[in-house]
């Protein structure tokens, strides 16, 4: 059994392991960055034994590459010396990571539509990376899904019940006196008092934030408030976080649009990111640079461009899963 049939049989190394892990090679063959990111690189390895083995099922699949490509005397080269290698020859990483996936047996098509969440397919409602979608529920309410979010709906003669499972929904709320309309997290329980408005589920907490009407929160222990029109609070089980003014962009999303009212860079990139699938790597130089303004949501590689366009900075894209912001003068 060869190398990569073995990692065929490790099951606990998903598809997304491997892409992380080939995202993390062609980063690492950059020589500009390899040194920043290192100890990135070494955390996440570090962070689960299938990354290791995800790691390992890559640099053995680069190694053959390397081999089959210009290895004319048929010596075989360390797999710790690949991205040496790989340097020294100036091989793109375009290249190399479309060979390695053919290896792996992820084609480049598939690499694109990869389920990314175990909800996918057990979720009553599930939208794609990139994809946001509007659902007319049946009780005239209407739901919009962001980008890789899942929910379940349950409704009964008593209830309407809907469980977010992960990422984010907004919902228009239809009137209906017999039958509260619920929306439960991990992290809390809201009912509905006429509203529309937005939650998230975020890692160790979710956000409510109110458009219109009122939302009532129980978060366990006996703690519960009402959110009113225009507020937007943070909550995990038996905690609150602080109160504060509704953030248009929770609902600009809807509209498929990213709204920027001077942010960091990389908190932007961080929010746009969610939308397209690869890394982007922010340098340190830029990141803090403040933007201001409406990017398309459905198009990440335009709104790229119009960063381009009115920042300081320089966008290179050396694979299709790989974009490096740095400074235009660096």
């Amino acid at each position: 059994m060869n190398d990569v049939d073995k990692g065929h049989c490790q099951a606990a190394v998903s598809k997304q392991h491997l892409k992380e892990a080939a995202d993390w090679y062609a980063a690492l063959a950059d020589e500009a960055l390899a040194s920043d990111i290192k100890q990135q690189w070494q955390s996440w390895i570090s962070a689960s034994s299938a990354h290791g083995e995800a790691w390992a099922r890559i640099e053995s699949v680069a190694k053959r590459f390397d081999q089959l490509r210009n290895d004319d005397t048929g010596s075989r080269a360390p797999a710790s010396e690949t991205l040496h290698s790989l340097q020294e020859r100036r091989v793109t990483r375009r290249r190399t990571l479309k060979t390695m996936l053919v290896l792996v047996g992820i084609g480049s098509g598939a690499w694109l539509t990869l389920p990314e969440s175990p909800y996918l397919q057990i979720a009553d409602y599930a939208s794609a990376k990139g994809e946001i979608k509007e659902l007319a529920l049946s009780d005239g309410s209407k739901a919009w899904l962001n980008t890789s979010s899942h929910m379940d709906v349950h409704y009964t003669t008593e209830q309407r019940l809907i469980h977010l499972l992960s990422g984010d929904i907004f919902i228009d709320t239809a009137a209906d006196s017999n039958r509260p309309l619920i929306v439960e997290t991990s992290h809390g329980r809201l009912r509905a008092l006429g509203t529309r408005f937005s939650v998230a589920k975020e890692r160790g907490h979710s956000v409510l934030a109110v458009f219109e009407g009122r939302v009532e929160i129980d978060i366990g222990q006996g703690l519960s408030r009402i959110i009113e029109t225009g507020e937007q609070i943070a909550f995990s089980k038996g905690k609150w976080g602080v109160l504060r003014g509704a953030d248009p962009a929770r609902q600009a999303w809807v509209n498929h649009v990213l709204l920027a009212n001077d942010i960091p860079l990389v908190d932007l990139i961080s929010q746009l990111e969610r939308y397209r699938f690869g890394y982007i790597y922010v340098e340190s130089e830029v990141a803090q640079m403040r933007v201001m303004g409406s990017f398309p949501l459905d198009e990440p590689d335009v709104a790229l461009e119009m960063l381009a366009a009115s920042l300081d900075i320089s966008i290179d894209k050396p694979t299709p899963w790989w974009v490096h912001i740095r400074s235009k003068n660096k």
